[in-house]
């Protein structure tokens, strides 16, 4: 009875031992997922970089990328691009004031909550970029008729980067209860773009 309690003890710790094996694996398995990127080229601003491949993707003119995520809950994680053109002597927050306008006009309940300065590496380690970041928040009303969804805050950030005579701006939108765990998409997003 001895012998068998002893097998017994090691067949509980080897099923312990594999659990956490293929939970560690699982995980490692899901981040590799989550974090792979396709890349994107905007010849005419000139941008390209990487965004992140699970996403749904829209091109157009304004912005210039719309990548969403399709696992976003009620209201999806966005990153958007954009590219306007900017006098050589003004300050690239005269762009953001504008992006500002044209939100307050077309969401409930927009307000800027800061801007400020940013230094910002890029791909390179000795690549140092200084952008003017503002952060604000806005309430997004689903306007489906066939879903009944209370309204839900979010949380977004735009970078300004200069680049010659125009900015480019990337802006991210995510569910303010999310906003911190999302944040790292708009680092690997600026990392890897190329203007």
């Amino acid at each position: 009875t001895q012998a068998i309690r002893r097998r017994d003890r090691w067949a509980d710790w080897a099923v312990i031992v594999l659990v956490a094996v293929a939970l560690v694996l699982g995980l490692a398995l899901r981040e590799t997922v989550r974090s792979r990127t396709v890349p994107f080229a905007f010849p005419e601003a000139p941008v390209s970089g990487r965004c992140p491949a699970n996403w749904v993707r829209e091109t157009g003119d304004d912005p210039l990328l719309r990548a969403r995520d399709p696992l976003g809950g009620e209201f999806r994680t966005t990153i958007e691009l954009r590219s306007r053109p900017l006098a050589a002597g003004a300050e690239p927050a005269i762009v953001l004031d504008a992006l500002a306008l044209e939100r307050a006009g077309q969401v409930a309940a927009y307000r800027m909550l800061g801007t400020d300065q940013v230094l910002l590496g890029g791909q390179n380690a000795t690549r140092r970029t200084l952008a003017t970041r503002r952060t604000f928040t806005c309430v997004h009303v689903d306007s489906n008729p066939y879903v009944d969804r209370l309204p839900v805050v979010v949380r977004g950030v735009d970078l300004a980067l200069r680049e010659g005579d125009r900015v480019v701006v990337v802006t991210l939108l995510a569910d303010a209860n999310r906003f911190d765990a999302n944040y790292r998409y708009l680092r690997r997003f600026i990392q890897a773009l190329e203007l």
